[in-house]
């Protein structure tokens, strides 16, 4: 092979690896990964009332926790 051959040859090379990044870097710019398909909108919705529930219930775990944690230091 000649060497303006070789030459062709690694910069057609070259360009398929800077065509790769920049596809990458284009999907990281719409903000997300490659080969990754796009949200779907939609999902569950959630009551007030039911965010309450779940918020107060979440708070009485973690204060029993907390009760446990202070009853073991006095403990220790």
């Amino acid at each position: 092979m000649s060497t303006i051959g070789k030459a062709i040859q690694d910069l057609e090379e070259q360009r398929k690896r800077i065509e790769a990044a920049l596809d990458v870097l284009r999907s990281l710019e719409k903000g997300r990964g490659p080969g990754r398909p796009a949200k779907r909108g939609g999902g569950r919705n959630i009551s007030e009332a039911g965010r309450r529930r779940i918020a107060e219930a979440q708070k009485r775990r973690w204060a029993k926790v907390r009760a446990a944690r202070a009853a073991q230091t006095k403990k220790g």
